[in-house]
């Protein structure tokens, strides 16, 4: 019997049954990959994270010859990856100049008011050229008109027929014939008394602007009706001709719920980051389901924002044609300047300024507070750029001589003229070269994430480079955290320039990577799988080329037979045989990290034997998981794994300095490269009889 509080009433031992909370789920994810590349728009050097090929295309636009960035996230979707953190990479000015003399640089334009005086200086949402295409549509938003009645009202108010088109905050134009018109911020509308107050009538809460400016009404005939006008606008954004937005409703005034600058402020991806981590969750009610996001995704920003607005306490109205556009300028990509530095950025300490910080955290640095990350890829360190198309217009039909029809329209054109932008230079393999280091560097230091690197397109797609350049290039690293895949491979080019387009295959193999690890674990070996959204390798691996990268532990990718191309093989960069495979590797961070996640209660308590036992039984857990799985070699427990955390591991003078230290150890599963098959034939027998008709027994 369950008692309530209100049934304690006799005095004596009352027993309870009380289920205590289990531990919160750490949800560890190995699928997680980290593109650096360019991109057409979107917020640079900042993770975003995507997890379709649509939200992608919404933050950081579509396809372009200047990048492979986009191309590398549609191969992750495509061979199975579900989700991905992007970072966008440009050269960037950090003068403090407005606008940024060089560098990336949002299009914008500046709005006037009435006296000329600056009112709004309206941008695009993210640096590009693909800003320049954007025009801007106002219009007026709901003209609503009021004639007061001179009777009823004073300096502090007016009363109309009907105040419910009228609300507070408001922007309103006062004027009466023969005299100045004036603008006032309603403070206050009483609909039941049909009165528009100038000045609040509860003097608590009465503005702190009415007791700097004259709040009554001067100026004007107390005998002769006011008219009184209110400003609201709407807005149209057109890209290339095309309404992207619609605004409806928009008001100068700052406190109003709908002030221009709250609609249209700029998006702010850090929020999303820093709202907690994707890999644990406080409670059950954190958790993530498996057709829930592990962590929350940003909206798909506005295409335009505004960047500075007017403080006036009573604004005046916007000097905009109503009846044309006003395009936005000076959109740079900042690509034809792009250095290494931009895809590396430089490490920062707790102690730089939020500025310092800005400065350095760029590309690979700016994933450092990305916990969640496995897989690193920086495929447009190889980029080989091309200009974007100028599209032809849409053909029109042949007209029907038989029907009499209305004089046809000029033919629509498409992008045309085409947006003048930038491309970024072909990167030397020296810059390459530090660009890679640089990632696997960052994988390192991090302890939880492997890079995925290709080589540059001379040494991949030259059909008589020798063999010798590649190892050359292979003997630039020596990490167990860096795997080289080869050659590049041919995906359809959605721009329509030609069919196909040479890209790193570094996108293709991220995704099937992830696949593996979503559908067995990450001690799979991701080799021997299908490669999805390859056209063909663009340079063809025989069984000789094959086992010459093989031995120096360079990926290759195959397709022959007709089949689709494969990736033959998943060792790293490492010359220790012990860590030669990837997902011998992978295997070793994401133990380390699921101990480091599950044992963080640890940090303060006593270091006692209650301790030892409790590290021991979470580290015996977690290996047993991963033994049940199949991850490791042994037949049973103990000889897979074994846990040691005693007064072995903790002598007294260890546990003087603060340490409790734990030994695990693990038989990883490696992979069968090589299956051999013996063929041969019996001696003194045939290997193969055949039986005669009478043995066959009806």
């Amino acid at each position: 019997m369950r008692y309530s509080q209100q049934s304690y009433r006799t005095p004596g031992v009352y027993i309870e049954r009380v289920d205590a909370s289990r531990v919160p789920p750490v949800v560890l994810r190995t699928d997680v990959t980290a593109f650096v590349g360019i991109a057409e728009r979107g917020p640079p050097d900042t993770p975003v994270p995507i997890e379709s090929v649509r939200q992608f295309s919404a933050h950081f636009g579509a396809f372009i010859g200047a990048g492979y960035l986009a191309y590398a996230v549609r191969a992750f979707f495509e061979n199975g990856g579900r989700r991905c953190w992007v970072v966008r990479v440009a050269e960037r000015d950090f003068s403090g100049i407005e606008p940024p003399p060089r560098g990336a640089a949002p299009a914008y334009t500046e709005v006037q008011d009435v006296d000329g005086n600056p009112a709004l200086v309206v941008a695009a949402s993210s640096p590009g050229s693909w800003g320049n295409a954007i025009t801007l549509e106002w219009s007026v938003f709901r003209a609503s008109i009021a004639t007061s009645l001179p009777a009823r009202s004073t300096r502090e108010y007016a009363t109309v027929s009907s105040a419910t088109a009228f609300a507070a905050d408001e922007l309103v134009r006062i004027d009466q014939p023969g005299t100045t018109a004036q603008f006032r911020v309603v403070a206050a509308v009483d609909v039941a008394e049909a009165r528009i107050h100038w000045v609040h009538p509860d003097p608590v809460r009465r503005r702190p602007s009415d007791l700097v400016l004259d709040a009554a009404l001067a100026g004007f005939d107390p005998l002769r009706p006011l008219r009184i006008v209110r400003i609201a606008y709407a807005l149209n954004v057109r890209i290339d001709r095309d309404v992207v937005a619609q605004y409806r409703d928009l008001h100068l005034v700052r406190s109003h719920p709908r002030w221009i600058g709250a609609v249209l402020r700029r998006p702010i991806y850090w929020s999303s980051l820093l709202r907690g981590s994707a890999l644990v969750a406080e409670s059950d009610a954190d958790a993530a389901r498996d057709d829930e996001p592990a962590a929350p995704l940003p909206r798909a920003p506005e295409p335009i924002c505004v960047e500075q607005a007017s403080d006036a306490p009573i604004p005046r109205p916007l000097d905009v044609p109503f009846a044309g556009e006003i395009a936005l300028v000076h959109g740079a990509d900042g690509l034809a300047a792009l250095r290494a530095d931009d895809f590396i950025g430089e490490p920062f300490t707790i102690d730089d300024s939020d500025f310092e910080r800005a400065r350095k955290a760029r590309g690979l640095q700016a994933l450092t507070l990305i916990d969640e990350v496995a897989i690193v890829a920086v495929p447009d360190i190889l980029i080989q750029p091309e200009a974007d198309p100028d599209y032809l217009p849409v053909p029109q039909p042949q007209p029907n001589p038989c029907v009499a029809c209305p004089k046809p329209e000029p033919p629509r054109a498409l992008r045309q003229p085409r947006r003048p932008g930038e491309l970024p230079p072909v990167f030397s393999e020296a810059d390459i070269a530090r660009v890679q280091a640089a990632a696997v560097s960052h994988c390192e230091d991090m302890g939880d994430r492997v890079a995925l690197l290709a080589l540059p397109y001379r040494i991949a797609a030259g059909e008589i480079a020798p063999r010798e350049e590649i190892t050359g290039w292979r003997d630039l690293y020596a990490s167990r955290v860096a795997a080289l895949y080869a050659p590049w491979v041919d995906v359809a080019e959605p721009r329509g320039t030609t069919l196909t387009r040479s890209v790193p295959p570094c996108g293709h193999v991220a995704g099937a990577i992830a696949r593996v690890d979503l559908a067995t674990g990450v001690q799979r070996a991701p080799a021997n799988v299908n490669v999805l959204g390859v056209v063909r390798v663009v340079r063809a691996i025989d069984d000789d080329l094959h086992g010459a990268l093989n031995e120096v532990n360079v990926n290759a990718l195959r397709s022959e037979f007709g089949q689709s191309a494969k990736v033959g093989g998943a060792r790293t960069l490492s010359y220790d045989v012990q860590w030669r495979y990837l997902n011998v590797v992978r295997l070793m961070l994401t133990i380390k990290k699921a101990a480091d996640i599950a044992l963080r209660w640890v940090v303060f308590e006593p270091n006692d034997q209650t301790l030892w036992a409790s590290v021991s039984s979470t580290l015996t857990s977690i290996l047993q998981l991963f033994f049940e799985r199949g991850a490791f070699a042994g037949d049973t427990p103990a000889q897979s794994y074994y846990v040691v955390c005693d007064e072995t591991t903790n002598p007294p003078a260890q546990r003087d300095q603060g340490q409790l230290v734990a030994l695990m150890g693990f038989w990883p599963a490696a992979p069968c490269e090589f299956i051999v098959i013996r063929v041969g034939r019996q001696l003194a027998q045939p290997a193969v009889s055949l039986f005669a008709a009478e043995e066959v027994v009806a």
